[in-house]
């Protein structure tokens, strides 16, 4: 299927992708020039005469100087709203875009429960491991992901949610599939460097940055048959909406898969979040369930220091202990004030948090 392209949509990605226009134009057209002798012309309008052959050479040109699919291009032209991630799988003994049904199926569970790890993450903080059914609003981000069709180069599954797809929690609390999507990242990244430490133990400093029993499992699935293949995972962020953190592939080596399951089961066998630790940063979110237990709990996004790890950046769940210090970090909140909350670790209440000695600085 040909995607329809718009002509103030290809301007918009040339701008945004590097391209520079020329002041003086060409016959009412305009001139693009990138980097590298790369030069393309833009119709003036849709629907001229010439314009899906001058479409058609912006997309080879875009393709020779990206490395990538037209298809793909013009999806994120068409779709700027979009964020985008593949799972890039190697399974052996197969033509390049496809896997065992056994495998194929294995990976797209994996994905599924990556997603599901993340969103939980979000909605509920960090847990060693998760227990219960998942809030209804999980469900309903997973619902709004879409799942594209694999490509070569070996076994790729994409999906793609859009940034702004919203649920919410019964609570009335906004949870966003690009907060979702930011989450995995950070966890997934996070497992990355545990796996490159060589031994289940270091997941357990990563727990507060989303990594739990469940997404080490989930990461995992994707590693093949006997968990011996690499895999990685791609994040592309949509461009309407810009985020300071680059597009980039996680990379994980063959290795992984077996240790990532050992810290799974690790992570699910009644490890508690001990000791002191310091995070200064910003509040990145605020909760306050009054009709129920889970009172005064603010998400904190800045550098984490504890008795363990080197400092970290990350987001934090803080829990308050009174309505007065709650109301202050509102107004933090409202006026970006960076606060210190010195405390302990706990995971009580099965969700990983830092539980302050007293109120917090700012």
């Amino acid at each position: 299927m040909t995607i329809p392209l718009k002509v103030d949509d290809i301007a918009s990605y040339l701008a945004e992708t590097g391209w520079e226009r020329d002041p003086q134009g060409w016959r009412g057209a305009s001139v693009w020039q990138h980097p590298g002798d790369y030069e393309v012309l833009v119709p003036a309008r849709d629907g001229m005469g010439d314009s899906d052959r001058r479409l058609r050479e912006i997309l080879r040109c875009l393709c020779a100087l990206e490395d990538r699919p037209a298809s793909d291009i013009a999806l994120e032209i068409a779709r700027p709203q979009l964020d985008k991630q593949s799972f890039r799988t190697f399974p052996t003994g197969h033509d390049p875009g496809y896997t065992s049904l056994l495998l194929g199926t294995q990976t797209v569970l994996g994905v599924r429960n990556l997603l599901t790890a993340a969103a939980r993450t979000v909605v509920q903080g960090p847990h060693f491991a998760f227990a219960g059914r998942q809030p209804g609003v999980v469900g309903d981000l997973l619902r709004a992901a879409e799942l594209g069709p694999s490509r070569a180069g070996s076994y790729v599954v994409e999906i793609r949610v859009a940034a702004d797809a919203t649920a919410r929690t019964p609570s009335g609390e906004q949870v966003t599939g690009r907060a979702v999507l930011v989450q995995m990242l950070e966890a997934v990244s996070a497992a990355q460097a545990a796996v490159a430490a060589d031994a289940p133990a270091a997941f357990d400093e990563t727990v507060t940055a989303g990594v739990s029993a469940d997404l080490c499992k989930a990461l995992s699935e994707l590693s093949g048959h006997e968990q011996s293949e690499p895999f990685e995972i791609g994040f592309r962020w949509a461009r309407s909406q810009p985020l300071d953190v680059a597009s980039h592939v996680v990379a994980f080596p063959e290795t992984s898969g077996s240790l990532l399951h050992a810290a799974s089961v690790r992570l699910r066998s009644g490890l508690n979040a001990t000791g002191a630790a310091t995070v200064s940063g910003v509040v990145e979110g605020l909760h306050d369930d009054s009709s129920g237990n889970d009172r005064w709990r603010i998400k904190v996004r800045g550098e984490l220091r504890t008795e363990h790890a080197e400092l970290v950046r990350r987001a934090v769940w803080v829990r308050l202990p009174d309505q007065a210090s709650y109301d202050r970090a509102i107004t933090a909140h409202r006026e970006r004030q960076v606060i210190t909350v010195m405390g302990e670790l706990s995971s009580m209440t099965g969700r990983v948090e830092l539980v302050p000695r007293r109120g917090f600085d700012i």
